[in-house]
């Protein structure tokens, strides 16, 4: 199992909103778009390890205070990430 960053659900979803993926554009700069992209990623890295000791219902929870556009742009995001890895759902 990878280890996972553990943060309070308050502080993964402060993290998703600094993110603001949402505000990402062509003109953005490489080091303004390397630090968004970095803490999306580590807000993905908290969700998951929030998975693991409280299951979906924890992960929802947090997505469920986000605004649709972020909760879109995030959830893109999160797509992409997890489509370069060996995640599969077990079943």
């Amino acid at each position: 199992m990878t280890d996972r960053i553990t943060l309070e659900p308050s502080a993964i979803e402060r993290l998703i909103r600094s993110a603001a993926l949402e505000d990402l554009r062509e003109e953005t700069t490489p080091d303004a778009r390397e630090r968004s992209l970095g803490q999306a990623e580590t807000a993905l890295n908290a969700l998951c390890g929030l998975s693991d000791r409280e299951g979906p219902d924890g992960v929802w929870d947090v997505l469920a205070t986000l605004d649709r556009r972020r909760l879109l742009t995030f959830a893109t995001f999160a797509v992409s990430e997890l489509a370069t890895t060996d995640f599969a759902r077990e079943g």
